[in-house]
């Protein structure tokens, strides 16, 4: 992927520094203040997520967006089509930027319109604020958070950041990043045989200790869904399919993992999560994305159900935490209560 040099589209991005991927920061972080999250609610529309079926970075928030049924205070654009610079954003045909009289074509232009001497890549997820004519965010953590912070729109109102776990997941968060969301990227954009090895052997040591971790918990930390596992799931639906094949994490499949394959097909089957995963997207965007390779070819699926029993039930009930910490049962292909709220 090139990068905006000056408000200007260049090709050319160095990621790569002694053989090893390094990725770059995300450089536009204000969605995660209390003022965001008020505007958001007072003026529903304003604020408008643009995210890619192909991103695993946008998927996290897509996947909250759903489960809170956020379209309509944050309506959602995917961008997709061909990528001649960058991110296409409506198919390679104009789409209208909300909010202004701006038509674009390419998500860099976005960018500049949001700072014409902007320096830096042009990423999924974005959070735009078609009042004010800017990008909020484009890092997922942060918009992430600040999603986890609005008003549920599909009923009972719930967290995935309960208050007496947040310091677990802030730590389970950056080590589950280094050690799975970033390293398979780290294996796959190697280029030398030392930090390739040295990424993929990180993954499959993640890998193992989730495997251990999941044979007692139904989620990452027991029975609650948290955003732990929904920084997880993209990474683990993108397995089989891409990273074990053209990234080379070539040790194991997700499917040789018994309890952890189960696990990712208990979130498919949350509500809107199997209609948030777009396989063929999935393996277009990444099999297509070398420039170097004259001849790309697109791996075929691989032959699994995704929608086969899991049998998580055994670990116990499906739970949401609401804001005030209380845990409530529901079942996850409707999120529907089963029970009052009780005290976790």
């Amino acid at each position: 992927m090139g990068v905006l040099l000056d408000g200007v589209w260049s090709d050319e991005v160095a990621t790569i520094a002694d053989g090893a991927y390094k990725r770059p920061a995300s450089p536009l972080r204000n969605a995660g203040s209390g003022r965001v999250a008020s505007e958001v609610v007072q003026h529903p529309r304003r604020f408008w997520l643009i995210a890619s079926n192909s991103c695993p970075w946008s998927h996290r928030a897509v996947l909250l967006h759903g489960l809170k049924q956020l379209e309509s205070v944050v309506p959602i654009h995917f961008a997709f089509g061909e990528r001649l610079e960058g991110y296409a954003v409506n198919g390679g045909r104009p789409w209208a930027v909300p909010g202004s009289e701006q038509t674009v074509r390419h998500l860099h232009q976005l960018y500049a319109l949001h700072n014409g001497a902007y320096t830096g890549r042009a990423s999924v997820p974005v959070l735009w604020d078609s009042a004010a004519q800017t990008i909020v965010s484009n890092e997922s953590a942060d918009i992430l958070q600040l999603f986890d912070a609005l008003p549920s729109q599909a009923g009972r109102d719930f967290t995935v950041r309960p208050e007496p776990l947040v310091a677990a997941l802030d730590e389970a968060n950056e080590q589950i990043y280094l050690t799975l969301n970033h390293a398979v990227y780290q294996a796959g954009f190697a280029r030398a045989q030392s930090a390739y090895e040295e990424a993929a052997l990180r993954v499959f040591e993640a890998l193992d200790g989730l495997e251990d971790r999941l044979s007692s918990s139904r989620y990452y930390f027991g029975n609650t869904l948290t955003e732990t596992d929904l920084r997880l799931f993209p990474t683990l639906v993108r397995f089989d399919a891409v990273y074990h094949i053209l990234f080379k994490c070539s040790i194991r499949r997700l499917v040789d993992y018994p309890q952890l394959w189960a696990y990712a097909r208990d979130l498919y089957g949350w509500r809107r999560v199997a209609q948030s995963v777009d396989f063929q997207t999935i393996r277009n965007a990444s099999y297509l994305a070398d420039s170097r390779d004259p001849h790309p070819l697109i791996a075929l699926q691989p032959d699994v159900d995704w929608d086969a029993p899991h049998d998580r039930g055994r670990l116990g009930a499906a739970c949401l935490t609401t804001p005030d910490g209380r845990m409530f049962k529901v079942e996850p292909a409707t999120m529907a209560p089963h029970a009052e709220p009780h005290h976790a």
